[in-house]
């Protein structure tokens, strides 16, 4: 797995872990999840309408998506 962090910096010092915010889960394992937002053609001058995805997270036990990972549309 490639290294998401720079060299010299200590993860668990350095950052606070993340749990569900859904009532009686508090699990702290995710899924990467997408929105997706419809986009007129009529705005982006295509000839067809276009899909835009917004990846997010969503609790891998209940399903749940905190409010922190809703991306603000």
């Amino acid at each position: 797995m490639e290294n998401l962090v720079a060299p010299g910096i200590d993860i668990k010092k350095n950052s606070t872990g993340v749990i569900c915010e859904a009532e009686n889960c508090g699990s702290d394992t995710f899924v990467e999840v997408v929105f997706i937002r419809k986009v007129s053609k009529l705005l982006t001058g295509s000839p067809k309408d276009s899909f835009v995805p917004i990846p997010t997270f969503q609790c891998s036990k209940c399903g749940h998506i905190n409010k922190e990972f809703i991306p603000k549309i």
